[in-house]
């Protein structure tokens, strides 16, 4: 099992309000065709925003390696940022005794890795076990989390530092405008978030209660490789994104939600709280529509209204305000959940330990 010990979110101080960036976006929509498209921003159900720069720094054509620039030098920053309120948010481990770091991101390219930029800025362990994930897009941060618990099975003496980092505004592109760019514009935003996690026979596991992911589970939907992803030219990523993912919800997500239950032996009643990835209105939609009348997904809906969709650092603020919520819907057991790229699913069960 894997003990959630803290967590920590950052954003850039760059803010834009819906409002505004609809207007922003407008501007560059002449063909009537796509203005339609527009309405999006009005129905994403999202206030506001985070970004690493104005949008205006994207007005003029922009190489890729002038958009991987943005993740060397403000992406590193703003997980830095995150690891930082992690880590002060406990006292118990000390920054030299984190034994592994597990690093996500699909929106930057870094070699040496991110988790290699981190171990030297926060003067980690030079021994530390290093795990550099790239390109899970919306499903990373449940990804990390599931690897983090794989080597906490393993290893029940240890703890692991997770990392995502991710700035989805790097794959805006005015003077290439198709409909699927439109929606990306609506919903994607920058963001970063850390989690400490301990394994049960932890040292710092004896302060009393905490939260146990205590099953994970991955799921791939064969020949999807063109409904989710990035389509990398010269100028960058591009998005790639599928109407038909919504309602993927009730065929491949729900089939993999039953077989996951039905392997740990648990009924769908059974589960309390869901902490999912906030991919867009409609998936979290799709996915209350399939839960009993006691659960909801409405902490997903609140980050995606006061942060935008971050990619795979998103599900990480979703169990951030879990654990900072005042609600008797902490007791039992909880579902964390996000699709991405693959198309893939990843679950993890959550339980709260005694």
């Amino acid at each position: 099992m894997a003990m959630i010990h803290s967590v920590g979110t950052a954003v850039p101080e760059q803010q834009l309000t819906q409002e505004d960036a609809k207007k922003f976006i407008s501007s560059f929509v002449s063909d009537r065709r796509l203005r339609r498209f527009l309405n999006v921003f009005d129905q994403a159900d999202i206030s506001k925003r985070h970004f690493v720069v104005h949008p205006s720094f994207f007005q003029q054509q922009r190489s890729f390696r002038e958009r991987n620039k943005l993740y060397e030098e403000h992406g590193v920053q703003l997980a830095f940022e995150a690891v930082k309120k992690c880590l002060n948010n406990q006292h118990e481990v000390q920054v030299p005794d984190i034994d592994a770091i597990i690093t996500v991101n699909s929106t930057g390219v870094l070699t040496p890795t991110l988790d290699a930029q981190l171990i030297n800025r926060l003067d980690l362990n030079d021994r530390i076990i290093r795990m550099p994930l790239f390109g899970l897009g919306c499903a990373g941060g449940a990804s990390g989390l599931a690897r983090a618990y794989d080597y906490l099975k393993a290893h029940p003496t240890k703890s692991v530092l997770l990392v995502a980092t991710e700035l989805a505004s790097v794959a805006f592109h005015p003077d290439d405008l198709t409909p699927k760019d439109i929606v990306g514009t609506a919903l994607f935003s920058d963001g970063a978030g850390a989690v400490l996690l301990l394994g049960t026979d932890h040292p710092s596991n004896e302060n009393g209660p905490s939260f146990q992911l205590t099953a994970s589970s991955s799921r791939i939907k064969k020949n999807s490789m063109d409904l989710m992803g990035w389509d990398v030219k010269d100028d960058g990523f591009h998005v790639i994104f599928s109407r038909e993912i919504p309602e993927l919800v009730h065929t491949f997500w729900k089939n993999h939600l039953n077989d996951f239950l039905a392997n740990n032996s648990i009924d769908l009643s059974e589960i309390n709280q869901l902490i999912a990835h906030p991919g867009g209105k409609k998936i979290l939609k799709n996915i209350e529509e399939l839960l009993y009348p006691h659960q909801d997904a409405h902490l997903s809906s609140i980050v995606l209204r006061q942060f935008g969709n971050m990619s795979s650092a998103t599900v990480l603020f979703v169990l951030e305000a879990f654990l900072n919520e005042e609600t008797s819907k902490k007791e039992g057991k909880h579902l964390v959940t996000a699709l991405g790229p693959g198309f893939s699913s990843e679950m993890l069960l959550m339980e709260r330990s005694e």
